[in-house]
């Protein structure tokens, strides 16, 4: 439960009149509301699983809310992003998020940040907030909430999505385990992104508003939370399973020293300036790594493509070992989390490349 001493909180006439289904439920009632209204959650990524998250916390009555993000709404959000409409369609996310919420409910103050979650700011930032709602689409954004929020005592809602399959948990809940935990219990999988391999409209609806829930229920300390678990939704059988998470050696580690700079493998990066001044005689090779039907769409001239999927497969390492590594490998995609994993899997491979900073988002004309 947070806010135990909310007495000097009290609700307003429209309070009481727009709150009023929480406050006749027993569990609930004017003592949940209160610190419902003293409650401060902060969003990260203001994407498909904040969408319905923000819409339903906002609605309920949360005292503050922050948003950040730094992206700008592309149309093929709004096939699930259901906090924005057409007119908003090259608007920053955080501050379009804002002005739609606001029009639902005045009474919640909403913090937008147009910026990107890092280990400079992150302390700044999260220590104003009871509760980290993570919508991000990639791991190295969650070891930056995980470490912050563990080092801050902070709680860490989680959520991830792909196709029909999402996932939920709450880390750093009562000494409970956190994202590190969760890593290395999927050690052997790929963290899952929506931008790689699509997901269905509706479901980042329901792993955010299930993330929503949880953060009623820690706020006002009704229910069982899912701490020590990950729940796991299949949307094609209905299916729910929760499967339990047990301490990583790399977690010991950092509760011994909340302040260990974990080293995360960093691709090599590369900009536009850097390839023009490249040597005249350096030949460079752009490998597009996202999906065909993307790279038909979209793509910079004379790059050739090989998506992630295969880009694994041994046959095509021996494709870029005996064909292209005369040149100077650039890959670039629309997405930070496929460019990571295709910079380590070559990296691993001891195939020498670059990353195109910005990717195929800078619509580079090289």
């Amino acid at each position: 439960m947070l806010n135990p001493l909310i007495k000097e909180k009290k609700l307003s006439h429209i309070e009481y009149e727009r709150y009023s289904r929480h406050l006749i439920i027993e569990e609930l009632n004017q003592e949940g509301q209160k610190r419902i209204k003293a409650a401060k959650v902060l969003f990260v990524g203001a994407g498909g699983l904040s969408s319905s998250a923000l819409l339903y916390l906002t609605a309920s009555g949360i005292g503050e809310i922050g948003i950040i993000d730094n992206d700008e709404i592309e149309i093929s959000n709004l096939q699930r992003q259901i906090i924005y409409k057409i007119n908003n369609i090259k608007e920053n996310k955080a501050k379009a998020a804002k002005t739609n919420l606001q029009y639902l409910n005045p009474l919640v103050n909403i913090i937008a940040y147009n910026d990107v979650l890092t280990e400079k700011n992150a302390y700044n930032i999260i220590a104003n907030y009871d509760i980290v709602i993570d919508g991000t689409d990639n791991f190295i954004s969650r070891y930056i909430i995980s470490k912050s929020c563990y080092s801050m005592h902070k709680i860490h809602i989680y959520g991830a999505i792909e196709k029909f399959i999402g996932q939920i948990s709450v880390f750093n809940y009562q000494n409970g385990p956190n994202y590190y935990d969760l890593y290395n219990e999927l050690s052997n999988k790929r963290p899952i992104t929506c931008s790689e391999r699509g997901v269905l409209n509706t479901l980042p609806a329901i792993v955010g508003t299930i993330q929503a829930t949880e953060a009623i229920k820690i706020v006002t300390g009704i229910g069982t939370i899912m701490n020590g678990y990950l729940l796991i939704y299949n949307s094609l059988d209905l299916s729910l399973k929760k499967i339990q998470i047990k301490p990583a050696r790399l977690n010991v580690a950092i509760k011994k020293n909340s302040n260990l700079n974990v080293e995360l493998f960093k691709p090599t990066y590369i900009n536009k300036q850097d390839i023009q001044n490249l040597n005249k005689k350096s030949i460079y090779k752009l490998i597009d790594i996202r999906e065909p039907m993307e790279f038909k769409l979209k793509k910079i001239k004379g790059s050739i493509n090989i998506p992630l999927k295969k880009l694994k497969k041994i046959r095509t390492i021996n494709y870029i070992k005996e064909q292209l590594i005369k040149n100077i490998i650039i890959i670039y995609c629309n997405n930070e989390l496929r460019s990571y994993i295709a910079s380590q899997i070559l990296n691993k491979n001891h195939i020498k490349h670059y990353v195109l900073k910005g990717g195929i988002k800078q619509n580079y004309k090289l």
